[in-house]
């Protein structure tokens, strides 16, 4: 699937999102996630594919300062509005294998649906790792892999999910201890394109950024 495809559904979709979201991952699932990072109130922390802020509503209380990345506009215009209650957050346009933060400057990064839209997701997962400072934690939340390939088209889904052995390789390879992927908060509720329920189930992965990389 070709960026420019989903740079062009998400602008379509942005003032819908926030209702399309809420059928496909929860406020308890972002919770659980978010709490696996064990975040301090003095914690500088970074949201990818950030969307129109559903994750960052769930972070800015906790830390003292948000970044959300994304590449569309359009979002990053919704994320602004849903966001404007927060004197905590910077919104940057930005593709994610090239993100526009120091080395080692962040003690946690978030990424919410984000890998299936990488083009490469382990060059992604070695990207955040480098603006991780030595300690730092990863969190990302994602589907399982599956087999509904009309998603590609519909959804501008670059992945169908994920084998969690793949993920727990790339977080290793990029250089991150204490790799943990599990079963996420809840499952990605959505309609097939015949009409019928579909419930996709959702991994979270986890993983420290070595004192010293191996």
């Amino acid at each position: 699937m070709k960026v420019k495809e989903s740079r062009e559904y998400f602008a379509d979709v942005a003032e819908e999102w926030d209702e399309i979201r809420a059928g496909y991952f929860t406020e308890a699932m972002r919770d659980a996630a978010i709490a696996r990072a064990r975040l301090t109130p003095d914690a500088v922390v970074a949201d990818l594919g950030t969307g129109t802020g559903f994750v960052i509503q769930g972070l800015a209380p906790h830390v003292a300062w948000v970044y959300g990345l994304d590449e569309s506009p359009e979002m990053l215009a919704v994320a602004r509005r849903n966001l404007a209650v927060f004197d905590n957050v910077e919104l940057l346009g930005a593709r994610g294998d090239a993100l526009p933060l120091p080395d080692g400057s962040l003690d946690a990064v978030f990424g919410n649906m984000y890998l299936h839209h990488t083009p490469d997701p382990a060059a992604a997962i070695a990207e955040i790792t480098r603006v991780l400072r030595p300690g730092g934690r990863l969190v990302l939340t994602d589907l399982d892999a599956h087999n509904q390939a009309w998603m590609r088209e519909a959804m501008a889904d670059r992945w169908l999910g994920f084998e969690r052995d793949d993920v727990r390789a790339w977080y290793l390879a990029a250089g991150l201890t204490d790799v943990v992927v599990d079963c996420a908060e809840g499952n990605c509720c959505t309609t097939g394109p015949d009409g019928e329920a579909l419930a996709l189930s959702i991994f979270v992965a986890y993983g420290r950024k070595a004192w010293r990389h191996p």
